[in-house]
């Protein structure tokens, strides 16, 4: 009877013992939480030829240059003209500063300045303006521009607007006509496409401009600090 006793607490020592080996095992292989937060890696730089990455000079140079697509920007005058200021806004500023030196008179300099660059072939403020806001086409609204203002130059030159030149001879209505309709739609399509070369230009050089830079949401930078925690270390430490 007392042998049985002691093979049966000898059995139950070497379950106990058992058990206790697997409950160890068991808790090796699970996996360690860390305790201690993991340092958030910084986003790897851009290389060179990637989207978003800085250019150099001689590169932006080079890839602000976009093939002409003539039939794709026809396609897509439509909706540039309705979805975007690109080409309304131009012809507006061109038609109201028509209006305002035909209203003003004697001419000044305010309405002279407004005339030379807005109205006069080929209008260099309103074309550049059409350039530099196209998503593309930027020719094709250059032109348009263009022939906007050959129209309202042409009609305040017959119309009388405009001083004579100091010879005193006027020249003739289709003379003045001819020569803005040729004249004013090649020189804003260059002028405007010269405008998106350059925003092309600017876009590449600085990539991040107008984006929130070491900011992120919330007012928190890149170092994991906030504005109002560095503004409060700063006021501690003065006083």
């Amino acid at each position: 009877m007392a042998r049985a006793k002691r093979t049966a607490r000898a059995d139950a020592r070497r379950r106990y013992r058992a058990e206790q080996t697997f409950a160890e095992a068991a808790a090796d292989d699970e996996p360690i939480e860390e305790t201690t937060p993991r340092r958030e890696r910084a986003p790897a730089a851009a290389a060179p030829g990637e989207p978003g990455a800085r250019r150099g000079f001689m590169a932006a140079f080079r890839e602000s240059f976009r093939p002409l697509d003539v039939r794709g920007d026809l396609e897509a005058l439509p909706g540039i003209a309705i979805r975007t200021r690109a080409l309304w806004l131009p012809i507006l500023l061109t038609l109201a500063c028509t209006a305002i030196f035909a209203a003003l008179r004697p001419i000044n300099p305010v309405t002279l300045f407004l005339f030379q660059y807005f109205v006069v072939t080929p209008a260099i403020g309103s074309v550049f303006i059409a350039g530099f806001m196209s998503p593309r086409a930027s020719w094709l609204l250059g032109a348009i521009v263009g022939l906007v203002s050959a129209a309202c130059s042409s009609f305040l030159e017959i119309a009388g607007f405009v001083p004579l030149p100091t010879n005193g001879v006027a020249p003739q209505p289709q003379d003045i006509v001819i020569a803005a309709v040729s004249i004013s739609p090649v020189l804003g399509a260059l002028f405007a496409s010269l405008a998106a070369w350059y925003r092309r230009f600017l876009m590449l050089m600085n990539p991040n401009r107008g984006r929130p830079g070491a900011t992120g949401s919330g007012g928190r930078r890149s170092d994991g600090k906030s504005r109002t925690t560095g503004a409060r270390q700063k006021a501690t430490s003065r006083r």
